[in-house]
């Protein structure tokens, strides 16, 4: 939302979360929510000068914007998205699991759209980003940053860029840490980008163990948030305990090198032996854990990303979410990219979660702010509507109403 210099945006009921802490546990994310109603926030100079009922005293020139019958939050935080594969929408292979998903996102990557196309539907991501009210967006970037960073900057949208590491061997690879070739150019030579990067892995099946373990150093150095994905499908359950099946078949000799060994362990055990795990660390989707392993998410910090409409579009299951809420886990929510989703607007995974579970609306709108800002370690001024926080507000479906 564009906003003048001063502006007051009033709605029926605002759901501030002034003091709302990173809620863990079924019992803290299902609290009351304090509400104002008939409210009013006042901006200016895009931070939040006031959240009052109305009417309220307001400087003379002020902007009203009258938003009607409806509640509203702080701006959203999309914890996981591919904003630089934008380009790919409804071009790859839904509903028939992980594997022939990867195998038509592949074709798509070796071809690639010209320049202008992708740097046209990176635009339009991210306008429809800031259309439905999201402050904040954590974006796995391959070889588009300056792209991504310039589009998300008009309009008004903060980003993380997730520089992904992938492979065992050149192009993809090398021996310069911590970013990965594709994306060193723009995160060391544009003032200022490299403090708004975060080296990632990619997955456990798929970035070399010793990068991994290099990548999440740097981060717990440096207060960055360290991301992967993890246990997203049974096709890299198989791979990582048994060596074997579709995705040995398609990332042999290629991104997995001929002599590479199966662990022999799960992806959540594998990921706590090479020490990935603990607070600081986001682990993605998170379809395939088991209660021990949601305890062990719980016990060690872990946040877990949830984008429960991909992993329904790529059929690769649901992950226990209720299992997780209850064993203490910080879940935050996601939308992945357009290559696995329909859209890049978060609050439908929230609505997708309420259908499935029927889970309380505090408790999803906490994940889509608060537990936001803590899993990626932003600023705490975001998620959160106060005096001195950053601008930013969205507006809630009739179906995530508390």
């Amino acid at each position: 939302m564009n906003l003048p210099d001063m502006v007051a945006i009033r709605a029926r009921t605002i759901y501030p979360l002034t003091e709302e802490s990173p809620a863990r546990g079924w019992d803290a994310l299902a609290a009351p929510l304090r509400a104002v109603d008939n409210g009013v926030v006042l901006l200016r100079y895009g931070m939040v000068e006031a959240v009052e009922r109305w009417p309220m005293d307001i400087p003379a020139g002020t902007e009203i914007r009258d938003l009607g019958d409806v509640a509203v939050i702080p701006g959203l935080i999309n914890a996981h998205c591919h904003i630089q594969l934008s380009w790919t929408a409804g071009r790859t292979r839904w509903g028939q699991g992980f594997t022939p998903w990867l195998r038509s996102l592949i074709a798509l990557l070796r071809k690639q759209d010209a320049q202008e196309e992708r740097d046209a539907a990176t635009d339009a991501a991210c306008a429809a980003l800031a259309d439905c009210g999201t402050r904040h967006a954590a974006d796995y970037a391959g070889q588009d940053l300056t792209s991504v960073d310039a589009a998300a900057a008009r309009y008004g949208v903060g980003v993380t860029h997730l520089c992904e590491w992938f492979g065992a061997k050149p192009p993809f690879i090398d021996q310069r840490r911590p970013w990965p070739p594709r994306c060193r150019r723009a995160a060391t030579s544009i003032p200022g980008l490299d403090r708004r990067c975060a080296p990632a892995g990619h997955a456990l099946y798929s970035t070399d163990e010793d990068v991994l373990r290099d990548a999440h150093a740097f981060c717990k150095a440096m207060d960055r948030p360290f991301v992967l994905h993890l246990a997203e499908s049974e096709e890299e359950m198989r791979l990582l305990e048994l060596g074997d099946g579709p995705l040995r078949e398609l990332y042999g000799g290629t991104v997995l090198p001929q002599s590479w060994q199966a662990p022999h362990m799960r992806p959540v055990e594998y990921a706590r032996t090479l020490g990935l795990l603990g607070a600081g660390t986001l682990a993605v989707h998170c379809v395939h854990v088991d209660a021990a392993e949601a305890a062990l998410l719980a016990h060690g910090d872990t946040a877990v990303c949830l984008c429960p409409r991909s992993n329904a579009n790529l059929a690769v299951g649901a992950a226990p979410m209720e299992m997780l809420a209850h064993a203490g886990v910080l879940l935050c929510l996601g939308t992945d990219g357009l290559s696995s989703n329909s859209d890049l607007d978060v609050r439908k995974e929230a609505v997708a979660l309420r259908r499935r579970w029927g889970l309380p609306a505090e408790a999803l709108i906490r994940m889509l702010t608060v537990n936001g800002v803590a899993a990626l370690g932003l600023d705490d001024r975001l998620g959160r509507l106060y005096p001195g926080s950053m601008a930013g507000i969205a507006v809630l479906p009739e179906e995530l109403l508390p």
